[in-house]
């Protein structure tokens, strides 16, 4: 027979300002019976540094060795109790909190085996959590990485923090400021499964853009976003991408497909002419 569950994901969130975070780990208790157990990422998750690729590795390693002690004395304390007295518990443990790992929202479901659904959760929201618009993101900036070093030797590109308003920096993987002219490229992965999610992720960069061209950090024909579409073929994808980048389209920017190598080639070594434009 199905119980009721209830869990929350563990967070880990290092950059506040980016609200960007990684899923790490699963705490879950079933009321009726007083099960209470978690799982967590391993210390050593390489996928952590590579997803958050300026954050010394140490700093994950030593929040969530303090973060499972905490876990382990919940525990401790909660599975002594069942019923609404041991949600309340998780619910107290759980609550928005500050720091740089968190819970989300608690959640719920029926499952007959609450250390079976533990681990579906963690499978579901851990290890298959880094294929996503953000791990697709960082393999990107990698592959054009690479492939600008190979092809463009006139300008240099490195990861760089430009200025835009209320003292927001805003991290970019390629930066230049040779010739005193400041371009930058932002490869961006729209292969989010809901509409929602691509049109959060395409505005949230859409505003940073926006931010540091207000504050005339970048000029808008010097920023371009190396796009990869959406696989899915539905009508709601395709009409969301189609807004997103309609948005983009308004700021001025530059925009190529994530395969168009050469449009990118070309505008990263196209430092003389300030109103170049991809055919």
């Amino acid at each position: 027979m199905k119980q009721l569950c209830t869990y929350a994901i563990v967070r880990f969130m290092p950059f506040s300002e980016t609200q960007e975070f990684a899923n790490v780990g699963i705490l879950l208790v079933a009321p009726k019976t007083g099960y209470v157990s978690y799982k967590l990422a391993p210390k050593s998750f390489a996928r952590i540094t590579h997803f958050f690729d300026d954050l010394e590795g140490n700093i994950y390693r030593c929040a969530m060795s303090n973060f499972e002690q905490e876990l382990i004395r919940v525990k401790e304390i909660s599975s002594g109790f069942t019923g609404h007295k041991q949600v309340k518990i998780i619910e107290e443990v759980t609550r928005l909190r500050e720091g740089i790992v968190s819970f989300s929202d608690m959640r719920a479901l029926l499952h007959e085996d609450p250390q079976e659904a533990l681990q579906e959760l963690y499978e579901r929201y851990i290890a298959r959590n880094f294929i996503t618009k953000q791990y697709r993101e960082q393999q990107m900036v990698k592959a054009l990485r690479q492939d600008l070093r190979k092809h463009i030797s006139n300008v240099h590109y490195t990861k760089q923090k430009l200025h835009a308003d209320y003292n927001v920096q805003v991290e970019l993987p390629f930066v230049t400021k040779d010739c005193h002219v400041t371009k930058a490229i932002k490869p961006l992965s729209f292969s989010q499964d809901k509409p929602l999610s691509l049109i959060e992720h395409g505005e949230q960069w859409i505003n940073r853009i926006k931010r540091l061209i207000k504050a005339n950090s970048i000029k808008p024909h010097n920023m371009l976003f190396a796009i990869e579409k959406p696989k899915s073929k539905k009508d709601e994808m395709v009409n969301a991408f189609g807004e997103v980048k309609e948005e983009m389209e308004s700021l001025d920017i530059r925009i190529a497909l994530f395969e168009e190598k050469h449009k990118i080639f070309e505008f990263a070594s196209d430092l003389d002419n300030g109103e170049f434009r991809l055919s």
